[in-house]
C-alpha cells in the first residue's frame, strides 16, 4: 500500500486530478496513520523489516497530497526516528534482511542496499516537501554507504560493471550483483549527485 501510494502521488501530480489515484490515496492514508508504540519505539509496528522507510514517505505523500499536515508531521518523525535508529558513528548501519524487534538485540547483517534506498528517497521526498536542508544528511549517509562508509568499510558496488552488490555481510559485500541492488545504488548516488553531496 505504501509504494502503491507513491505512485498514485506521481499520476495525480501529472494528471492534476485523478480521482482512483486520490481515492487510494485516502484509503492508504486511513491504513497508515496508526499509533507509534512509544517508550522508545517510535514506530507503529513490532519490527522493522525491509526498505521501512517507505512507510513514513507514503504518510508526508499522502499528508501533502490530501492537505492534512498532521500526516506529514507524523512521517517526518518516524523518518527521524528510523534515521537515528539506522545511524551509528557517523555511518548507516542499516536494518538486516532478518528485520529488528523492538525488544531483542540487534541483528547487524547481511544489510540490504534497498533499505538504504528507502532511507535516501524519503529524506529527499521530506527536503522536497519542508524545505529543510537538514534532510541532506539522510542523502548524504546512504550515497557513503554505497561509497565504503558502512559498518565494515567495503564499497557496496563493482567498479568494472556499475552493479550493486546484494547485500554486506559481517565479512564484506555479498558479491552477487542483481537488478533490485543495482537500482537501489543508481537511484541512491544520482540523488546524492543532484543535490551535490557526492562527487
Amino acid at each position: 500500500m505504501a509504494f502503491a501510494t507513491l505512485g498514485a502521488v506521481e499520476v495525480i501530480g501529472a494528471a492534476k486530478v485523478d480521482r482512483e489515484a486520490l481515492a487510494l490515496v485516502r484509503d492508504a492514508a486511513s491504513i497508515l496513520d496508526r499509533p507509534v508504540l512509544g517508550s522508545g519505539w517510535e514506530w507503529p509496528e513490532e519490527r522493522l523489516s525491509y526498505a521501512n522507510a517507505v512507510l513514513p514517505e507514503a504518510l508526508m505523500v499522502a499528508g501533502s497530497a490530501l492537505d492534512d499536515h498532521r500526516l506529514v508531521e507524523l512521517g517526518l518523525t518516524q523518518l527521524r526516528w528510523l534515521l537515528a535508529l539506522e545511524t551509528k558513528a557517523g555511518h548507516l548501519s542499516v536494518t538486516s534482511s532478518k528485520g529488528r524487534h523492538r525488544t531483542s538485540d540487534e541483528e547487524f547483517f547481511d544489510q540490504q542496499p534497498i533499505e538504504v534506498a528507502a532511507l535516501c528517497d524519503a529524506c529527499a521526498r521530506a527536503w522536497q516537501l519542508t524545505g529543510d536542508a537538514s534532510w541532506s544528511r539522510g542523502i548524504e549517509l546512504a550515497a557513503q554507504w554505497f561509497l565504503g562508509k558502512n559498518d565494515v568499510g567495503s564499497v557496496m558496488f563493482d567498479p568494472l560493471t556499475g552493479g550493486g552488490y546484494d547485500g554486506l555481510t559481517a565479512r564484506g559485500p555479498n558479491l552477487n550483483r542483481g537488478a533490485e541492488s543495482t537500482l537501489a545504488l543508481l537511484a541512491t548516488l544520482q540523488t546524492a549527485r543532484q543535490l551535490e553531496l557526492v562527487p
